[in-house]
């Protein structure tokens, strides 16, 4: 098959570029080969006036909603929206150059405006975004003593360090970038490979740690990483390809930060795993002619409940596909 009969198969399974893989074959297939697919179309039908009921109960059961950007999000969760609430702080601080009281600002408003998803569980949710915004801890992010009252919230903790961090990333820079879409191709492949970095068109990323049992009364610090977990090295090894760079990622928690910088041992790793990836998931797409098929060649591994952490009537449809 030649190389423009490839680029057509793989659109017309749905799949256009790759990118870090951060999970598993079959999850990835169904994100972007049906689910995508699945709100792209319910979004147009909405927009076309036609089938509106099946339209927006679709929509629905993904979670789908505007955050207070006007941006959309599916299948959120208070973790994922605190994160880019992170980022919005640090972006409006180094990248618009606004004041910490207003960039901080923003950063709250964003947090506020999360949605919960039907198949969610509504009170875990808020009880989580209610802690995350509540004062229960000293300065250094300790719980203080018995009767005396918190003056940081965890948010604000987190904030605060990834601010730290960054700005030890950041120093001699004379500019200061933030999301960029980087494109090329990797070795071997069809597809084209796509990577968005936080920040320094892939020199500097950012990634937050929250608190575990945050629902609870007894939350406990997510402590932070002594080297760079797997999935972010696929993902800077991903950036320093497609930009020469040699990327630092930070990590923030309510009790501080850390920063690491890969070495070239680990980017040649991280990268090995991108293609091996990605050229794995294009002998998949030509050996199958529908999605069904393709999805069929996978192992769903359902095992792994925080895989289907989605509504239980998709989770049903997507076991119908591999016939259980």
């Amino acid at each position: 098959m030649s190389f423009t009969a490839r680029i057509k198969h793989f659109n017309k399974l749905g799949f256009f570029s790759h990118s870090a893989p951060g999970v598993i074959d079959a999850k990835t297939f169904m994100d972007k080969c049906v689910w995508r697919r699945q709100i792209s179309r319910a979004l147009k039908d909405i927009e076309n006036g036609i089938e509106l009921k099946n339209a927006k109960e679709t929509l629905q059961l993904f979670g789908y909603y505007k955050d207070y950007l006007g941006e959309q999000q599916t299948m959120d969760n208070p973790n994922m929206c605190a994160g880019r609430a992170v980022q919005l702080n640090t972006d409006k601080l180094f990248v618009d150059e606004l004041a910490p009281t207003d960039a901080y600002r923003e950063a709250v408003n964003y947090l506020n405006g999360y949605q919960s998803a039907e198949y969610r569980k509504h009170g875990e949710d808020a009880a989580v975004i209610e802690h995350k915004l509540t004062p229960k801890y000293d300065a250094e992010g300790n719980k203080p003593k018995k009767d005396t009252p918190g003056t940081h919230s965890e948010f604000e903790l987190v904030c605060a360090n990834a601010v730290e961090g960054l700005r030890e990333s950041f120093a001699g820079a004379n500019q200061i970038f933030g999301e960029e879409r980087l494109e090329g191709t990797l070795p071997g492949c069809t597809l084209g490979y796509v990577g968005i970095p936080d920040y320094q068109k892939g020199g500097v990323e950012l990634k937050t740690q929250w608190d575990k049992n945050a629902h609870t009364d007894k939350p406990a610090a997510n402590s932070l990483p002594k080297s760079i977990k797997e999935n972010h090295l696929n993902q800077i090894a991903g950036y320093h390809f497609l930009s020469g760079l040699n990327p630092t990622i930070v990590y923030a928690n309510r009790l501080g930060y850390a920063v690491f910088k890969a070495t070239k041992e680990e980017l040649e790793h991280g990268l090995n795993r991108i293609v091996q990836a990605s050229k794995r998931r294009e002998r998949l797409m030509m050996a199958a002619d529908t999605v069904e098929e393709l999805l069929r060649l996978t192992d769903p591994q359902w095992n792994q409940a925080w895989l289907w952490d989605i509504h239980p009537r998709i989770y049903a449809e997507a076991r119908k596909i591999w016939g259980e």
